[in-house]
């Protein structure tokens, strides 16, 4: 067993989280305290590795109930979201002592954000169980907790909203700024933690390891003990490089407009997990946020149109190395704002990214919509693709018509909507 899951947390009180985040938990487990709350779930959202399934297991130890749990392995479509989420969250232990109120158990859907990705129910897929999990939230007499790394993206699909709306909500984040409170305590609790394991594996480490794998991971606890795991094995006895980790966007955008180190910019562009282009787009939509004067917005877009020459011809002739000089000067505007922004900007996501998510979010639907209604009908998905027009024709007409083909073909709430010429 690794160290990450050896010494995961006992107690919501040993979560290595920021105060705000704590309060919040405490006081949901003391509504469940007291009876059956308003808001039934818990949602933990956050990056990966911050500690959230961690942080589930813990509140299943304080209150003293079973975990019952759905992974992002389980197959998670309709059917077993009624025969296991719905039969744990309406009845308690069916090993209770006759005419007792018998034990409350707690519910666990782990990277919820991953169901609902319009796969096809025939290949085994999530089909359906979205609207199921809402329906098992608005039953359930037990708690129930998801986890989801990606918030707002599952907050735009429609049955997303509603369920994030009836439930309690909590970014999973130890901080959000290098400089802020929350930073330096997440430092003394993580160090005091680490110091515990190492004594507890009788292993000795020099603390500036310790202190470089903390910098390099950010807010990844699992990835900071896998990394001081590896560490006590050998492996990365001649520095902190034995594991290569993808900076997000947002800590690049922190990096981009904050830190005035245009070198470790350039080192997060190395391990980035997106696109020169996408890199553009999100300065493109923040420069705005960061610059307090009119001269250096100025500046700055004139540095972000420069480097979207040099994208349109890696779009034009296929140089795909231009892509490096796109980046190296658009990363030159954390030297063109001169007066930066000293309040805390919580970075925007591109509208043009999130049209271009949902258009293509559109198209899967009506693919496996054409496959589906392919199937019934007895005609190729590309010609079935042609009389859709036919569907929502009928669901106008009629208005069980929706429903009963809802049902026949298990749709999604994205292939519905396209008969229904609602945006996804």
């Amino acid at each position: 067993m690794s160290w990450a899951d050896r010494y995961r947390p006992k107690s919501v009180s040993e979560l290595i989280i920021s105060t705000s985040s704590l309060e919040k938990i405490s006081q949901w487990l003391d509504q469940w305290k007291e009876g059956v709350p308003l808001k039934k779930s818990l949602v933990l959202y956050g990056p990966p590795g911050v500690g959230k399934t961690s942080a589930a297991l813990a509140i299943a130890h304080d209150l003293g109930y079973p975990l019952v749990e759905m992974n992002a392995s389980d197959q998670r479509n309709r059917d077993s979201m009624k025969s296991i989420a719905l039969m744990a969250a309406l009845y308690q232990d069916i090993f209770a002592n006759f005419g007792t109120e018998g034990q409350k158990k707690i519910i666990l859907i782990d990277e919820a954000d991953s169901i609902f990705e319009g796969r096809s129910s025939e290949t085994g897929g999530d089909s359906g169980g979205l609207s199921e999990l809402l329906k098992v939230i608005q039953r359930t007499k037990n708690p129930i907790i998801l986890t989801m790394n990606n918030y707002y993206e599952f907050r735009r699909k429609s049955v997303g909203k509603i369920i994030l709306d009836s439930s309690t909500a909590i970014e999973f984040v130890p901080y959000r700024r290098r400089n802020d409170t929350d930073y330096k305590n997440f430092k003394l609790k993580l160090n005091r933690k680490i110091y515990e394991i190492l004594q507890t594996e009788n292993v000795k480490m020099d603390q500036r390891f310790v202190t470089e794998i903390i910098e390099k991971n950010g807010s990844d606890i699992r990835s900071i003990l896998n990394d001081i795991e590896s560490l006590r094995d050998g492996s990365g006895s001649s520095g902190v490089s034995m594991r290569d980790s993808q900076t997000s966007i947002y800590n690049v955008m922190q990096d981009t407009f904050r830190s005035g180190d245009y070198s470790k910019i350039m080192r997060d562009m190395y391990d980035k997990d997106f696109q020169a282009e996408d890199y553009l787009m999100w300065i493109d939509k923040n420069l705005p946020l960061e610059c307090v004067n009119d001269m250096d917005l100025m500046e700055s877009f004139d540095l972000i149109s420069l480097a979207d020459i040099f994208i349109g011809r890696v779009m034009k002739k296929q140089h795909y190395a231009f892509k490096g000089y796109a980046e190296e000067l658009a990363a030159g505007v954390s030297f063109t704002i001169k007066d930066k922004n000293r309040h805390y900007v919580k970075y925007e996501f591109p509208s043009y990214i999130m049209q271009m998510s949902r258009l293509r979010e559109r198209r899967n639907a009506r693919k496996s919509l054409s496959l589906k209604t392919g199937k019934l009908t007895h005609m190729s998905a590309r010609s079935a693709m042609e009389y859709l027009w036919f569907y929502s024709i009928m669901d106008r007409h009629s208005g069980d018509f929706g429903k009963y083909l809802s049902e026949k073909l298990s749709l999604t709430e994205p292939e519905l909507g396209i008969i229904r010429k609602k945006s996804p």
